[in-house]
C-alpha cells in the first residue's frame, strides 16, 4: 500500500533563495515520517535551487519543482505547488516564514474527535529577519492553548461584512498559515470555473473566501503553530513602506499577463492594488462576488474602517497623507460618495521605536532588540520553550466553545 502523508507542506519561492534554503534546513530537520515537504522553485537563475537541493532529494518525504522556462505568476506558482502533493491535509507558507511539522500529528488526533473537520487555523508568530540598520521590535506571543470548533456563520460574518476587521481580515482560516483538507481543497478545485485551486492573483485571500464559503467544519488552535517571516524582500515588509510597495507592486503586475487593476470587474470598484493591503482584500472579494454570483452588500462601512487604519498604520506623516488622500478621492466616487463619511483616519504622532519586552493585557511581548535568533525557525524553537508542546494540548469540543464576538 502506498504511504499517503498526514499533511503536505508547501513552501513556494521566488527570486529569495538564502531565506529558502533556511526554511528547506529546518523542515527537513524534522524526524517526523507523515509528513510530505514540496519546495517549489521560481527563481530568474534556476541554477542556485537546482544545484542546493540535490542532498535533500534522497528524503523520501521530499518534491522538488525547478523553476520553469518562464517565471510563474505567484498564484500559478501556488497552483503547481498544490499539484505536486499527495497528503490527505496541506498548508503553504513563504520561504522565509516556518511552520511545526507536528501539526500533523495534531491534525491526526483532532480528526479522532471531529472525523468531517475541514480546516485548521491556528495563532501564528512574528519575524522580522536580522538585516543592518533594522529597528527593534516588539513581537507578541500568544499563551493560551484552547482548541475549539469556530462556527461557520461567524466566520462568513467576518470574511463577508468584515467584521472586528482592523487593516486585514479578522478570520485567518485559509491554506497559507492553516492547514486545508484535501477533500475541500478538491472541493474548491471542482466547484471553480477554472479547475484550479487558486484563480485570483491575490492568491491567500482567494484561498480564504473560497474555503469559508465552502467548508463545512472548521477548528482554531490558539497555540501558535507557524511562523510568518518577513525578510527585507517579501511583500510583508513592504505593506508599510509605499515607495517599497510601489516597486514590488510593479513587479507583480509584470509577472501577470493580465494585471488586476485592468479587469472588467472592477469597473464599478474604483479601488486599485497600489491604495494597499485592503483594498486588495476588497478587490479579491469584489471579484469572487462577480465571478461566481454573490452578494455581499453590507461590509461598506466596516471596509472604510479598515481602510482608515490602513493609512493609520504608516509611520511618516507624509505617507499617511498620500495614501489617505487616495483612498479618499474613490470613496467619493464609490457608490456616489454613500460610505465616505465612514473613511477617517486619524494621524497619531509617533515616538522614537522601542521594543516592549513583558506582560500586556495578558499577552506576553519578547523584544528582538538583542536578535536572540537568526531565522523563523530558531526563534520558534526559543519560543517553544515557554509554550505548551504541541502532543500536550487538549482536545474537548464538548466543553470548549468559542465565545460569539471574541475572535477565533
Amino acid at each position: 500500500m502506498t504511504h499517503v502523508p498526514t499533511l503536505s507542506i508547501c513552501v513556494p519561492s521566488r527570486n529569495r533563495q538564502v531565506y529558502f534554503q533556511a526554511t528547506i534546513r529546518a523542515l527537513t530537520a524534522s524526524l517526523r515520517s507523515d509528513i510530505e515537504l514540496v519546495f517549489v522553485d521560481n527563481s530568474d537563475d534556476a541554477s542556485v535551487m537546482d544545484a542546493f537541493i540535490q542532498p535533500y532529494l534522497a528524503d523520501p518525504r521530499v518534491k522538488y519543482v525547478p523553476s520553469g522556462a518562464t517565471v510563474r505568476p505567484m498564484v500559478d506558482n501556488w497552483e503547481v505547488a498544490l499539484q505536486a502533493t499527495t497528503g490527505r491535509w496541506i498548508s503553504v507558507i513563504g520561504d522565509d516564514d516556518h511552520i511545526d511539522p507536528d501539526v500533523a500529528g495534531l491534525l491526526t488526533r483532532i480528526e479522532a474527535e471531529m472525523p468531517d473537520v475541514e480546516a485548521l487555523d491556528w495563532a501564528r508568530l512574528f519575524f522580522t529577519w536580522p538585516y543592518p540598520g533594522k529597528p527593534p521590535y516588539s513581537n507578541v506571543v500568544q499563551l493560551l492553548t484552547e482548541i475549539h470548533e469556530v462556527p461557520k456563520d461567524q466566520l462568513k460574518e467576518r470574511a463577508f461584512r468584515w467584521d472586528h476587521a482592523r487593516e486585514v481580515l479578522g478570520c485567518g482560516f485559509g491554506i497559507y498559515h492553516g492547514a486545508v483538507s484535501r477533500v475541500l481543497m478538491e472541493r474548491i478545485k471542482s466547484l471553480s470555473k477554472t479547475n484550479r485551486y487558486f484563480e485570483h492573483p491575490i492568491v491567500d485571500y482567494d484561498n480564504i473566501y473560497k474555503l469559508i464559503m465552502h467548508g463545512k467544519r472548521f477548528v482554531h488552535c490558539r497555540r501558535p503553530l507557524s511562523v510568518m517571516g518577513a525578510c527585507p524582500l517579501s511583500n510583508t515588509a513592504a505593506v508599510n513602506d509605499l515607495k517599497d510597495a510601489k516597486k514590488k507592486l510593479e513587479a507583480f503586475h509584470r509577472e501577470h499577463k493580465n494585471p488586476i487593476d485592468d479587469w472588467e470587474c472592477y469597473r464599478d470598484f474604483p479601488f486599485r492594488a497600489h491604495h494597499g493591503v485592503t483594498a486588495c482584500i476588497g478587490m479579491t472579494q469584489h471579484w469572487f462576488a462577480k465571478e461566481y454570483g454573490y452578494d455581499f452588500a453590507g461590509f461598506e462601512k466596516n471596509f472604510a474602517r479598515s481602510c482608515a487604519i490602513q493609512c493609520e498604520g504608516y509611520p511618516t506623516r507624509e505617507e499617511f497623507e498620500v495614501s489617505s488622500a487616495a483612498y479618499r478621492e474613490v470613496f467619493a466616487k464609490w457608490q456616489g460618495g454613500r460610505f465616505a463619511k465612514y473613511f477617517r483616519p486619524v494621524w497619531k504622532d509617533r515616538e522614537a521605536p522601542q521594543a516592549f519586552g513583558g506582560m500586556l493585557e495578558g499577552k506576553l511581548y519578547l523584544s528582538d532588540a538583542y536578535e536572540t535568533a537568526a531565522t523563523p525557525a530558531e526563534y520558534y524553537d526559543m519560543v517553544g520553550g515557554i509554550l505548551l508542546p504541541v502532543e500536550n494540548l487538549v482536545i474537548d469540543f464538548e466543553n470548549v466553545r468559542v465565545v460569539s464576538g471574541v475572535a477565533a
